[in-house]
């Protein structure tokens, strides 16, 4: 036991007060003995008796109620487990203050974040006035020091949501640490936990929500990446149910330009997700903004996905080719989205192939050495080429233009014998959409077999006896579609089978190159978008929205424009990016989907973490601010006892009225 004003024991001579009291009183008074007072005698003994015993109790009770009375001013107390650092006056309160603590505190009605607050408030009265606190937000700006607690704890009062995941917690902490958060398993990360310094004493302290149930929205893709102005295109949403209940007719809406096209209701199952597909158009030729909402409580922030509607820019195909077998240029000139040029051998333009968003090599006879440099450096890129064999070619230029491209294949001269292709699997993901009403008994084309490989990503079309008819490799960004016959009648049939055009528009359509993604996440540190123009020139790039502006980093670098996100820009939604004041494009921005995952660790869990050689780290139970604060001043300040001897000196206060009226 040790005392927080250990002068105070001093006062323990006052007990000779009560003493010399007790000794005044016990002056007995002078006998006069009589001798027919026998009676009298006995009964004055007796009471003579009690007496003593009566003042010798009242003198005990006096003397322990000075003792406790003394003990109470000096503060006894049991030493705690930890010893207090030379920093102790240094205290940071660290509050977590990311979006999923939108979620409600268990048995409250009220958000984690506001739990976390007040919890926050009743730290400030742990330690002494002269302290200087310090509140941490998940924001690189918001790390402010405060010279007294009333400031701090009216500071506390305007901490609002973000963005930013947990990350407040960090290698460069000192003093006092408090972090109040969730812990979620998405964002926080126990690594950090053993870069602490020995002499930092962490305290974590874990809120309980009341379930970790959510329903967010996960990605939303279209099915073609081609918009066509005014056609009709489909839309993927992808949903994720955290909970371990399923959920049934959960409303969703598409809205495009502030107008709703599609509502349904949908039913997720337990801990899994699920696909919406909605059909809509765009009208026009410019991008629109969009968004798809849910009704999902209490966490709402991930209720709404962002995205941008383009419709696509012409697609452009490049064919080269010797003239000797069937031209594609009539094929692709139906479609007014598709603009086709042609080039023979010896005349090809190589600086337009890097513009192309499909390159055809059709029955060339020889591969020159510059064609195959061209078309490895813009596969790499991320062209795509598709490749059809000649009906007599140069097979050592060939295996040249294999090698640099990196595909294992081999170039024969055609034969006249035709083998019948198998009718695709009805689950072929490359012909969805382009059978009405799918016929294991279609009639097939056939073909001859002059171009033969092996590990291909994947084989679009095969002959009856398995080998390879059309096949795609994915290199890298890239790809390359090979095609084993000549597109010539007498090899290949399918040159007037109605299964011609659909195919050759799916492999152009396949390597159309996005200008921009339909939406970006706030937690990106760089994206990528087509260079704007103005009519003023090259200016600034602005990313704006309501009130809001920003000037991000931002950098030109062939043909595109890298944007450095602002380390602030923290809200979803719709923004215009500006150059020189006009509108240059429209960007979507959706908050990190791992926030939307609730699952936290447990403070077992974070004990396990810590382990035991950690002795400065600290893991609270889940509980109200009164548990943490009892639990923290036992630890560090140890059982204070001064309130025990006050209501013992009160004890024997009473006990010595007592015996006074009633003995």
């Amino acid at each position: 036991m040790a005392f927080l004003h250990p002068l105070f024991l001093f006062a323990l001579t006052a007990i000779v007060i009560p003493i010399i009291l007790h000794l005044v009183q016990l002056r007995r008074a002078k006998r006069i003995e009589f001798s027919n007072v026998r009676f009298i005698k006995a009964s004055q003994e007796v009471t003579a008796n009690q007496r003593k015993i009566k003042e010798l109790l009242i003198l005990i009770c006096r003397i322990l109620a000075v003792i406790f009375l003394v003990l109470a001013f000096a503060q006894p107390f049991l030493p705690g487990t930890s010893s207090a650092t030379s920093s102790e006056k240094d205290v940071t309160i660290m509050l977590d203050n990311s979006y999923s603590m939108q979620n409600v505190q268990a048995d409250k009605d009220v958000s984690l974040l506001t739990f976390a607050v007040d919890k926050a408030k009743q730290i400030f009265d742990f330690f002494p006035p002269a302290s200087v606190f310090s509140i941490v937000q998940n924001s690189n700006v918001s790390n402010t020091r405060f010279p007294s607690a009333s400031d701090a704890r009216a500071a506390l009062d305007n901490v609002a949501f973000s963005s930013i995941p947990t990350n407040t917690l960090s290698a460069s902490v000192s003093g006092h640490t408090f972090l109040l958060s969730d812990f979620q398993r998405t964002s926080f990360k126990p690594s950090l936990l053993n870069k602490i310094s020995s002499t930092t004493q962490v305290h974590l302290i874990p809120l309980q929500p009341e379930n970790t149930a959510n329903i967010y929205i996960d990605t939303v893709y279209l099915e073609d990446a081609f918009i066509r102005p005014g056609g009709e295109s489909t839309l993927h949403v992808k949903l994720y149910n955290t909970g371990k209940d399923a959920v049934d007719d959960l409303p969703l809406k598409l809205i495009i330009k502030e107008e709703q096209v599609a509502a349904l209701s949908i039913d997720i199952p337990a801990s899994k997700g699920m696909e919406a597909i909605i059909n809509f158009r765009v009208p026009g030729n410019q991008a629109v903004p969009a968004y798809i909402t849910i009704d999902d409580y209490p966490v709402e922030f991930d209720n709404t996905y962002y995205f941008i509607l383009k419709p696509s820019r012409e697609l452009k195909v490049i064919e080269v080719n010797d003239g000797k077998t069937l031209g594609l240029e009539s094929l692709f000139t139906k479609e007014s989205f598709f603009k086709i040029t042609s080039y023979t051998s010896g005349a090809v333009n190589y600086a337009r192939l890097n513009d192309a968003d499909l390159v055809i090599l059709n029955g060339l006879t020889e591969a020159s050495a510059a064609l195959a440099t061209t078309l490895s450096n813009y596969i790499k890129t991320g062209g795509t080429v598709f490749i059809s064999p000649p009906i007599a070619g140069d097979a050592i230029s060939y295996s040249s233009l294999f090698n640099s491209i990196g595909i294992n294949a081999r170039l024969t001269n055609a034969s006249a014998s035709k083998t019948d292709l198998l009718v695709p699997a009805a689950d072929n993901p490359f012909f969805k959409g382009i059978f009405a009403d799918y016929d294991r008994k279609m009639q097939m084309p056939s073909a001859s077999r002059s171009l033969s490989w092996s590990r291909a990503s994947e084989d679009i079309l095969k002959y009856r006896g398995g080998a390879s008819f059309l096949s795609r490799f994915d290199k890298g960004a890239g790809k390359v579609y090979l095609m084993s016959a000549p597109l010539h009648e007498d090899y290949n049939t399918l040159v007037n089978h109605a299964l011609l055009l659909p195919v050759m528009y799916k492999v152009a359509l396949s390597g159309y190159k996005q200008e921009q993604q339909l939406a970006y996440t706030l937690s990106a540190s760089t994206i990528k978008l087509p260079e704007a123009k103005t009519a003023k020139g090259e200016g600034i790039y602005k990313l704006e929205k309501d009130s809001l502006s920003f000037i991000p980093e931002q950098q030109l670098r062939g043909g595109s424009l890298f944007v450095t996100m602002p380390a602030d820009l923290n809200e979803a939604g719709i923004y215009a990016l500006t150059l020189d004041g006009e509108t240059a494009g429209t960007i979507a921005f959706n908050y990190d989907n791992r926030e939307s995952v609730l699952d936290q660790y447990t403070p077992d869990e974070l004990r396990s973490m810590v382990g035991p050689d950690k002795k400065n780290i600290h893991v609270y139970d889940y509980g109200d601010a009164l548990s943490v604060k009892n639990e923290f001043e036992k630890r560090y300040f140890g059982v204070k006892l001064w309130k025990y001897c006050l209501i013992l000196c009160l004890f024997f206060l009473m006990a010595e009225i007592a015996l006074i009226r009633l003995l």
